[in-house]
């Protein structure tokens, strides 16, 4: 009977130490295999450029005043001494215009008026001239002659004067004129025919070139230059302009703390932008700052070790895995210049990618104690099963 009961427990623990296996076994791991990222070695341009965003800006702003030359808009516009009443305004606001267009005109009745009386002034001036020249060749003794050479100096001052006095007249009448001093467009007419010109500008206008200013990065500060080639992508038009770098600030134009990013003001001409571009529009700017044309190149992520020392790892017509030394020129962060190592057309690993590991869980439903489902917390021996339980 003793015997008897020792084989079942026997059994029971057997069947209970199999349940626990296929509960919490049943692990499968998929075997590691490596596959490599590859490239081909080709023949191109490897390009390395600084990006930044900048504003769309006109290259002069032109004050128009009546009596005074055309002023940038950077400095004071001069004020008119003379009331110009206004005769005509051909130009409008968002017209283009051509150098040496009128803008704008105003009566010249009183300049007219004075500018005779001004020329009989400078025509007596003349003949008074005329008379000291006589009377200092007619003179006789050193000091008739003293005295009329005196005299002839006051009748050349006053000729001189009255000259000057005509000059004027006729520059006024001239300037009467709002003639553009570019070409470009009228952005702001102040006048309207028939009224008194104000004392500032009649009319304002802009260039016709644009150009962009960028803030560069203090890292990049050093690779740029006057002249270097862009790229101006403008979203609002989705057109994107060639440019070339013109100015670059020779001082910081934001600073701060410790966490501020340092820039500098990198101003880009615009080369042959759509009539649709604005000022004030957003662009993005890419600067080239170095370029090699025609050259072998490879990803540059296929350049193991150090500048000077590197290597690159490249698979054979059989698939069979090489090492070989190069020598670079442009490295970017995505290209590399290849000056010798490598030929056109050859294979090289720019990574490796490693299938992961899978497990897999099976769970068995068996006919052992309790049915399909029980899960045991352990076994303690035969003692009994501290820990175990059944699933509701």
């Amino acid at each position: 009977m003793k015997l008897k009961i020792l084989l079942v427990l026997v059994l029971v623990a057997v069947g209970i130490g199999t349940a626990w296996m296929v509960a919490v076994g049943g692990s499968t791991t998929g075997a590691s295999a490596v596959q490599y990222l590859t490239s081909t070695v080709s023949t191109g341009d490897v390009t390395d450029s600084a990006a930044a965003t900048g504003t769309v800006a006109t290259t002069a702003t032109y004050g128009l005043v009546f009596g005074a030359p055309a002023h940038l808009s950077t400095s004071s516009a001069p004020s008119a001494s003379t009331t110009w009443p206004v005769s005509t305004v051909p130009a409008t606001v968002g017209e283009s215009v051509k150098k040496g267009q009128i803008l704008a005109t105003a009566a010249t009745v009183d300049l007219q008026a004075q500018l005779v009386t001004d020329q009989r002034s400078l025509d007596s001036a003349n003949l008074n001239l005329v008379t000291a020249k006589k009377t200092l060749k007619q003179a006789s003794g050193a000091a008739a002659k003293r005295q009329a050479r005196i005299g002839l100096y006051g009748v050349e001052n006053q000729v001189a004067q009255a000259q000057q006095t005509v000059d004027d007249d006729n520059t006024k009448i001239a300037s009467a004129m709002l003639i553009a001093p570019i070409d470009g467009v009228v952005t702001a007419v102040n006048v309207t025919p028939g009224s008194n010109a104000p004392s500032g500008d009649a009319i304002v206008m802009d260039a016709a070139s644009l150009e962009v200013t960028a803030d560069i990065v203090e890292t990049d500060l050093p690779s740029m230059k006057v002249g270097q080639a862009a790229t101006v992508a403008i979203t609002a038009v989705s057109a994107t302009v060639p440019g070339t770098v013109t100015t670059i600030a020779p001082v910081a134009s934001s600073s701060g703390g410790s966490s501020s990013v340092v820039t500098f003001a990198v101003t880009v001409s615009l080369q042959g932008p759509p009539a649709t571009v604005r000022p004030g529009m957003s662009t993005n700017v890419t600067i080239i700052i170095a370029q090699a044309t025609g050259v072998l190149r490879v990803p540059a992520t296929a350049l193991q070790g150090t500048a000077g020392n590197y290597t690159v790892r490249l698979l054979d017509s059989t698939g069979q895995l090489q090492t070989t030394p190069v020598t670079v020129g442009l490295v970017t962060a995505s290209e590399a210049e290849v000056d010798s190592g490598l030929t056109a057309g050859e294979t090289v690993i720019t990574g490796i990618v490693t299938a992961q590991t899978t497990t897999t869980t099976t769970t068995t439903t068996g006919n052992g104690l309790g049915g399909g489902g029980v899960t045991f917390g352990g076994t303690g021996g035969f003692g009994g099963f501290p820990g175990g339980g059944r699933n509701p």
